[in-house]
């Protein structure tokens, strides 16, 4: 329920927001279309706000028409747009109002007896493109988001790496969100993907469905892959599993032949020396809030639980168990949730969560850890930071310095 609340608060915020805007460019530069226009574009705000409720509704099943996607996709750069318009539209009337009163204080610039374009006039007449570039802006957001994955690959050197494990290769999917933006046929894209890259295992940190209704075909396909894999495909719970109803999709992955780690392990890969798995549970305190106390108790639970000589992979969810493998010299850590902030100015995640750990790898005491962005979202819109999957080669070598 507090998933739903949020999304409720969100949809209706933006709706507010909409008719702000609205208000602001009939008041400020276009003061002659507010009863034309004004009814039509907070109707269509209204009717985008409800079909993208509907869309978040628990068990809702996206039809397999492309004309429902694609009215998806204009509901979001809609939205989304209206947020984008709200930070601009303060900018550019400060501007404005700044170039008025300098233009006040001086005479009209005058050229051969004719009157010049005043730096006031350019910058109302500029206004006009506001909600272009807001809107375009949108847009590329929501094309970056769906248009491309990227294929992280990560060679990661360890000096005490056993010889049997040089070479060896592990993939990571996080966060595909499968539903409404996230398909069958982009599934079937990572599939391949995953096939060209050849990994020794995959592992799945968690948040991989939404549409529960989708959840038999795509296990299908990770079915299919997972007969390709030679070491299988792991998998642990993230937030939205529970969101969407954690009963549910787990009897359809207990059919499956993914391996649910659910605070506990596995040996991979047997030896003296051997490389042991293991996953997490999402955290909760009993309702949704992340609960760091229990965090650390579900690592404790598992560490004990792992042979005392493994080389050890953890895979998680939350990225703030990254603290603990860090703490506890684990050589590899996996983590997703962040998104990468799906949003990414000059190299810097612009995210308002306070994650210690955010996007990428990090190197401390002797261990890595990697926060995926994640192979899919939940919001479609993304800039500077495409959706991923994540490779990481094994090799023998002395350790980077973080």
């Amino acid at each position: 329920m507090r998933f739903i609340s949020m999304v409720s608060i969100v949809l209706g915020l933006t709706f507010l927001i909409s008719c702000i805007n609205y208000w602001l460019l009939s008041r400020w530069f276009f003061p002659g279309c507010g009863k034309k226009y004004g009814w039509l574009y907070v109707m269509m705000t209204g009717l985008l706000v409800v079909f993208y409720a509907i869309s978040w509704r628990p068990g809702f099943a996206p039809p397999a028409q492309d004309v429902f996607r694609y009215s998806a996709y204009f509901a979001l750069v809609w939205l989304v747009g209206q947020l984008l318009l709200a930070i601009i539209l303060p900018l550019i009337y400060g501007l404005h109002r700044l170039s008025s009163v300098k233009q006040a204080k001086r005479d009209q610039l005058t050229d051969g007896g004719g009157r010049q374009w005043t730096r006031r006039e350019f910058l109302h007449s500029a206004v006009a493109v506001t909600p272009l570039l807001a809107f375009g802006l949108s847009t590329k957001g929501v094309y970056e988001a769906e248009s491309s994955i990227a294929m992280m690959r990560y060679p990661l050197y360890y000096p005490d790496l056993p010889i049997n494990l040089e070479g060896y290769k592990i993939a990571q999917v996080s966060d595909s969100h499968l539903g409404t933006y996230f398909g069958l046929e982009k599934l079937e894209q990572i599939v391949k993907l995953l096939d060209f890259e050849k990994p020794d295992f995959i592992v799945i940190t968690g948040d991989f469905v939404d549409s529960i209704s989708l959840l038999p075909a795509a296990l299908v396909k990770m079915n299919e892959l997972q007969s390709r894999t030679p070491d299988g495909i792991y998998f642990c719970w993230g937030n939205h599993e529970y969101y969407r109803g954690i009963n549910e999709i787990r009897a359809e992955l207990q059919k499956s032949r993914l391996i649910i780690l659910e605070n506990s392990g596995k040996i991979i890969v047997p030896g003296p020396r051997p490389l042991y798995l293991m996953g997490a549970d999402y955290p909760f305190d009993g309702s949704v809030r992340y609960n760091a106390a229990k965090r650390q108790s579900f690592f404790e639970a598992m560490e004990a639980a792992a042979p005392s000589n493994a080389f050890t992979v953890m895979i998680a969810h939350h990225p703030d168990f990254l603290f603990d493998g860090f703490a506890n010299k684990i050589p590899l850590t996996l983590a997703g949730h962040t998104h990468g902030g799906q949003v990414v100015i000059g190299g810097v995640p612009v995210s308002p969560l306070p994650y210690r750990y955010m996007r990428g790898l990090y190197q401390e005491n002797q261990g890595y850890g990697y926060v995926s962005s994640g192979a899919g979202h939940w919001i479609p819109f993304r800039f500077g930071c495409p959706p991923e999957i994540s490779i990481f080669t094994l090799r023998k070598g002395a350790i980077s310095n973080g």
